[in-house]
């Protein structure tokens, strides 16, 4: 019997070690598979079979690629995922919204950072045996987290020394805080949108989080202020000013200070220093929120330790001169917008109603607009443009301004694009008519700039929200039917794709299978590096994508191994012949890749894969046709590699 096995997901090395010493730890022999981020879970997990699924996964909230909130969501909706116990681990500190979220999305406990040895054992073993919590320990509450953040550092000096795993915090602080300050030289120069935001908030929460684990908290909270102050300016650009740089590049600065100091001083400076990270981080709450207070009274008392100036001194910890570098107010102004512009595009056959409109949105930079005089062109201008809001008159020459709003509706790209009818009467029955046929607001020309411009920002926000919604979803769709390394299908996919090729077969059609695997792979990991590892299992995955041509379907099983089936005509159930095409197709794939060497680097690096091919027979389960092409595998390769191996 197997022992119970646990995936881990945190993109903070320091956490998921720390929390894997503690797993590892106990005395039921947890076996734990580690993942960086929400993308890579979803991938592994997509990998197995039933019966090598987790009996439980503990995920961070907040991580790149894919959050842990879009991860439970894709788990909830699959059937063999759904029942798998689910603990979220958060550095939330206002517990109301970590039990709201909690519940919103069905997971069975959440920890708050930092947390201690016992209660995450306490919450592991209740959920996969279900053995109650006889340790005391319980949901850890607000109060409850001052005992945690004081028991923290004590705890995981009991699971192995502490100066490793301070070491593995400030090399990870050090790359975000790097990441960071790249983002901050971006601000200054007015290069701002909301994945610079992001991801600047992201670095400050894996310190934060990480920074709690081992003890370090007056950094955790200054990481913990400022992940909230980008998240919030993330939400409105604009609301950044250029007087609030000075003050993040001091934060920023006090960070990317403490990541490059040696581990068996670094508590000592934290405490040297607290004043001054408490200062910072005061002085970055006040910009959230406050109005003018927020730059009133801001000056930083020349010579002080948090003058800039004076943090490039000898006996400071040195950090890099990103805030005394001069910072451009115009690129700011112009740089602060939404990374989705406001297009708008207008159809009115009357030239000064088209210059009005112009005239009212030259003040808003970030308003794109476009002007189509003729309406017959209409719906071709609205997809080359691609608006966000559609204004157009009701009464025009050569088309109704009714059957255009039809037009426009019936246009798969444009029907929901929202669409604002000008007009010159207020009669209730144009109106409604208009709302009948697929309108979303009605202006009687022209309105106030002020009006025209709110209804346009009101329409188009709904829009790109939802053109947002809609990539969201289909990037988590992808994500969970592809492998993200290769973009080919992953083992799940596949696997239920060739079921379906094999239940649409009929009596002039069978299905071949290939599984591939690369030659010699663990070689090439463990001489040059697991990078050119993955280059190489891109390389292979394009020359067998090429060499299909579309013409079957090619999935990553794991690992360097790959699955391919091809649906063949066999013509009154010629399965010799189908074998023969069969074997003529894998044959030259094998060929292209013995012939296509791996330029890395300096290296030149000759690939080639075993291949083992069979056919599904008629009636068969579809594991028994991969167990056979499975067994050509290891026969090609008990040959000498490098072979195609058909076992009928």
């Amino acid at each position: 019997m197997k022992n119970p096995s646990i995936l881990l997901v945190d993109d903070s090395v320091t956490i998921r070690r720390y929390a894997r010493s503690i797993l590892e730890g106990m005395t039921e022999g947890y076996e734990v598979t580690e993942r960086e981020n929400g993308a890579l879970a979803l991938n592994w997990l997509s990998s197995l079979v039933d019966t090598e699924l987790p009996d439980l996964i503990i995920f961070d909230r907040n991580m790149p690629e894919m959050s842990g909130d879009e991860c439970v969501r894709i788990i909830k909706m699959d059937e063999d995922w759904q029942s798998i116990p689910l603990l979220f681990l958060t550095a939330q500190t206002d517990e109301e919204q970590v039990v709201a979220g909690a519940a919103f999305l069905d997971v069975d406990a959440y920890i708050c950072k930092p947390f201690v040895p016992d209660e995450l054992q306490s919450h592991v073993r209740r959920l996969i045996s279900g053995t109650p919590d006889s340790s005391g320990a319980s949901q850890q509450t607000a109060g409850g987290r001052v005992n945690a953040e004081l028991d923290s550092i004590q705890a995981h000096r009991g699971l192995e020394s502490e100066e490793p795993m301070m070491d593995l915090f400030l090399a990870e602080a050090a790359e975000h805080a790097a990441h960071m300050a790249s983002g901050l030289q971006d601000l200054k120069m007015g290069h701002v949108d909301r994945e610079i935001l992001a991801v600047m908030g992201r670095g400050a929460h894996s310190i934060k989080g990480a920074g709690g684990i081992v003890g370090l908290f007056a950094i955790a909270g200054l990481a913990g202020t400022l992940e909230t102050y980008f998240n919030q300016v993330q939400k409105a650009p604009e609301s950044l000013a250029a007087e609030h740089l000075p003050i993040l590049a001091v934060a920023l600065g006090l960070l990317t200070a403490f990541s490059g100091f040696p581990s068996d001083d670094i508590r000592t400076l934290e405490v040297e220093r607290r004043d001054d990270i408490e200062q910072a981080k005061s002085r970055v709450g006040l910009l959230m929120g406050k109005g003018d207070d927020a730059t009133a009274s801001s000056s930083i008392p020349r010579g002080s330790p948090m003058d800039p100036t004076e943090l490039d001194r000898e006996d400071k910890p040195s950090v890099s001169n990103v805030a005394s570098e001069p910072i451009s107010t115009t690129a700011l102004g112009t740089g602060l917008t939404s990374s989705r512009n406001i297009v708008v595009l207008l159809i009115d056959d009357q030239r000064i109603i088209g210059e009005s409109v112009r005239s009212m949105l030259e003040s808003e930079p970030d308003i794109v607009f476009h002007f189509c005089q003729n309406p017959t062109e209409a719906v071709a201008k609205a997809l080359e443009v691609q608006p966000t809001v559609i204004l157009q008159d009701l009464v025009m020459p050569e088309v109704d301004g009714l059957e255009l709003v039809r037009r426009f509706r019936v246009e798969k790209e444009l029907a929901a694009v929202p669409l604002i009818v000008l007009s010159g009467t207020e009669e209730a029955e144009v109106k409604a008519e208009a709302f009948a046929l697929g309108a979303n607001d009605y202006m009687v020309k022209l309105p106030n700039a002020l009006e025209v411009i709110a209804r346009i920002r009101y329409h188009s926000q709904a829009y790109i929200n939802l053109l947002e919604r809609e990539a969201a979803m289909a990037r988590v769709t992808w994500l969970a039917e592809h492998d993200p390394l290769t973009g080919c299908l992953n083992r799940r996919t596949w696997h239920e794709q060739l079921e379906v090729a094999i239940a649409a077969g009929d009596a002039d059609h069978t299905v071949a299978v290939a599984i591939c695997d690369i030659d010699l792979f663990k070689k090439v990991n463990d001489t040059y590096g697991h990078q050119c590892g993955d280059d190489a299992i891109k390389h292979v995955v394009d020359i067998i994508g090429r060499g299909l041509d579309e013409l079957g379907y090619l999935g990553r099983l794991g690992g360097e191994e790959f699955g391919i089936f091809i649906t063949l005509p066999v013509g009154s159930q010629q399965s010799t012949a189908a074998l023969a095409q069969a074997d003529s197709d894998f044959e030259n794939i094998r060929q292209t890749l013995e012939n296509s060497p791996l330029q890395w680097n300096e290296h030149v690096l000759n690939l080639t894969i075993s291949t083992g091919v069979s056919l599904y027979r008629e009636g068969e389960k579809v594991e028994e046709t991969l167990s056979r092409a499975d067994a050509g595998v290891y026969q090609a390769k008990d040959g000498g590699r490098n072979k195609v191996v058909l076992v009928s």
